[in-house]
C-alpha cells in the first residue's frame, strides 16, 4: 500500500509528463506504416544532429561499440543517450511490477495509465543523471567550459525526444515499439556503413568493405601482389571480409534458431480433452540476458579504467597493473593508439583489442556464455517466465497435461524441465554468438546482429498479423485483441 500512496504522492508531477494520446479509433495497417516511417525519420535526424558546443573530433576510451549497438546511441549528437534511459526505466519498473513491490494492476486503465507515466518520468531522471555522467567524466569534450550545461540540456532534449517517438508508437499509431524500431535502424546503419561507405578513415583507408575490395583488387592487379587483398581480409577496428563472411553465416544460423520451437503435449480442459502443443522458443530468452551481459562487461571495462586513470596512470604499481594496465602504442595504419596489456585484467573487458590472443579469444567467450546463462536464469525468474509461472497462466486458460492433474502444480514439474534446458541453451547460444562475432568482426557487433534478426522475425510476425486482422476483422474479437 506503500507504493499506491508513493503513486499518488508524485501523481501531481506525472500529469506534467508529455504524453501522445491514444487514437480514437483503429489505425489502418498504412496509416501505422507512415508513423513508423517519420518516427525512424526523427530518431535518424536526432541521430545526425552534432550537438552544439563540443569538439567534433573528440572520442573517449569509456565509448563502447556493443552499448551504443544496444542503446541505438550516436556519439556527439542529439542521440547520443539513445534509448538507454527508456531501456534501464522499463527493466527496473517491470522488476518492480514482478516482485510485487509496487501494488498496481496493469488490467486497470488508470493504474496502467500511472504506471506509464511513472516509467517516463523514471526515463526522464536517469537521462538527466545520464547526461551528467558523461559530462563529468569527459566522454564529450566541451569547446569552453561555459558550454557544458547547454550540451547536457542539449542531450536531455534528445532523450524526451525519443521517449515521446517511443511512446508514439507503443500507443497504436505505429508498428511494434519504438525500442525495437530504433535499434533496428541502428544497427543496419552500422551494416550498411560497414558494407558500402565509401569514405577514408585512419591512414586513408576506406571504410567499407565493397570500395576497399575494388581499391584492393585494383592495387593487386596493377602492383601483381596479392598483398592489397590480404591487407582487407581483417582490418582492426574496421570491416574486414572475415567480418562480411561472418556477418552473412551468422546471421543464417541466428535466424535458423530464433524459427526453432519446442513443442509440449497439452490439452484443453473444457473442451472434452482437445489435445494441442504449446511452442517454446529454442532461443527462450535471447536478447536481455545479452544486454544484460554487455552492459556489465562495459561497466566492469569503465570501473577497471577509472582504477588506471585515478591511482595508476603511469604503470608504476606492480599489483595495479595486473589489474589495469594502459599502454600507448604506434601502429602504422591508425598511429598512436591506447591498447590495454594483455598482462592486465582490463585486457580480457576489452571489446576487441588490438593484439588479439588466444587467450582473450577463449576468455572472451567464456566470459560472455557465463553471464549470459547467469541473466537468462535470473531473468527468468524476475519476469514471470519460469515453470511456475507459465503453468499458472496455462491452467488459467484452460490447459493441462494429457494424463495429469489440471493444476499448476503438476504442470511447473512437467514443465521445469523444458523451461531450464530452453533457458541454458537460448543463454549459451546467445553468449557464444555475440562473443564469436565480436572476435570475428561481425558488422554491426554480434549482440547486434542477435537484436536484428529477432526484430525482423518480429516485425514481420505483427505485419502478417496485421494483414490477417484487417482482412478479417472479426478474428480480433475472438482472440481478445483490442
Amino acid at each position: 500500500m506503500a507504493s499506491k500512496r508513493f503513486i499518488e504522492m508524485v501523481e501531481p508531477l506525472l500529469t506534467l509528463m508529455p504524453t501522445v494520446p491514444r487514437p480514437n479509433r483503429p489505425v489502418t495497417l498504412g496509416s501505422r506504416l507512415i508513423w513508423t516511417f517519420l518516427a525512424a525519420t526523427v530518431y535518424l535526424l536526432l541521430s545526425v544532429t552534432p550537438l552544439y558546443g563540443i569538439v567534433a573530433s573528440s572520442s573517449s576510451p569509456l565509448f563502447n561499440p556493443l552499448v551504443a549497438i544496444i542503446f541505438a546511441s550516436t556519439n556527439g549528437t542529439l542521440a547520443q543517450l539513445g534509448i538507454g534511459p527508456i531501456i534501464i526505466a522499463g527493466i527496473i519498473m517491470e522488476l518492480v511490477a514482478f516482485s510485487e513491490l509496487m501494488d498496481v494492476d496493469l488490467n486497470d486503465p488508470k493504474d496502467q495509465a500511472r504506471f506509464t507515466a511513472l516509467t517516463k518520468l523514471v526515463a526522464v531522471i536517469i537521462a538527466m543523471f545520464e547526461g551528467a555522467f558523461i559530462m563529468s567524466t569527459h566522454q564529450l569534450t566541451v569547446a569552453n567550459a561555459g558550454l557544458a550545461f547547454i550540451v547536457w540540456l542539449q542531450m536531455l532534449f534528445g532523450a524526451v525526444i525519443v521517449i515521446l517517438l517511443d511512446d508514439l508508437i507503443s500507443k497504436g499509431w505505429g508498428i511494434g515499439s519504438g525500442i525495437s524500431l530504433f535499434i533496428l535502424i541502428s544497427i543496419i546503419r552500422s551494416i550498411f556503413q560497414s558494407t558500402f561507405m565509401p569514405v577514408t578513415v585512419g591512414a586513408g583507408e576506406l571504410l567499407g568493405i565493397i570500395p576497399a575490395l575494388v581499391a584492393a583488387v585494383y592495387s593487386a592487379a596493377v602492383s601483381h601482389t596479392l598483398a592489397p587483398l590480404l591487407s582487407i581480409v581483417y582490418r582492426f577496428n574496421l570491416p574486414g571480409l572475415i567480418g562480411l563472411i561472418a556477418t552473412i553465416v551468422l546471421g543464417g544460423f541466428i535466424a535458423y534458431v530464433e524459427l526453432m520451437e519446442v513443442r509440449i503435449p497439452l490439452s484443453f480442459v473444457q473442451y472434452g480433452g482437445y489435445k494441442m502443443s504449446y511452442p517454446f522458443k529454442v532461443m527462450y530468452v535471447s536478447v536481455l540476458p545479452i544486454i544484460f551481459t554487455a552492459y556489465t562487461v562495459a561497466l566492469i571495462y569503465n570501473g577497471l579504467y577509472f582504477i588506471w586513470t585515478t591511482y595508476n596512470p603511469h604503470n608504476a604499481n606492480a599489483l595495479l597493473n595486473s589489474i589495469a594496465c594502459i599502454r600507448v602504442i604506434t601502429t602504422a595504419k591508425f598511429g598512436t593508439i591506447n591498447e590495454p596489456c594483455p598482462s592486465s585484467l582490463i585486457y580480457y573487458f576489452t571489446v576487441v583489442p588490438y593484439n588479439i590472443t588466444p587467450q582473450y579469444v577463449v576468455v572472451h567467450i567464456l566470459m560472455y556464455v557465463v553471464l549470459s546463462v547467469v541473466f537468462a536464469y535470473l531473468w527468468v525468474n524476475l519476469a514471470g517466465l519460469s515453470a511456475e509461472d507459465q503453468a499458472r497462466t496455462m491452467v488459467s486458460s484452460g490447459l493441462s497435461i494429457p494424463g495429469f492433474r489440471a493444476s499448476a502444480r503438476s504442470l511447473a514439474v512437467h514443465l521445469k524441465r523444458y523451461v531450464n534446458s530452453l533457458t541454458f541453451t537460448s543463454g549459451l547460444l546467445a553468449g557464444f554468438i555475440a562473443a564469436l562475432g565480436d572476435v570475428l568482426g561481425v558488422y554491426g557487433t554480434g549482440i547486434g546482429l542477435i537484436l536484428m534478426v529477432e526484430i525482423i522475425i518480429q516485425y514481420y510476425t505483427i505485419a502478417m498479423q496485421e494483414q490477417l486482422f484487417e482482412a478479417y476483422p472479426g478474428l480480433k474479437r475472438i482472440l481478445g485483441v483490442e
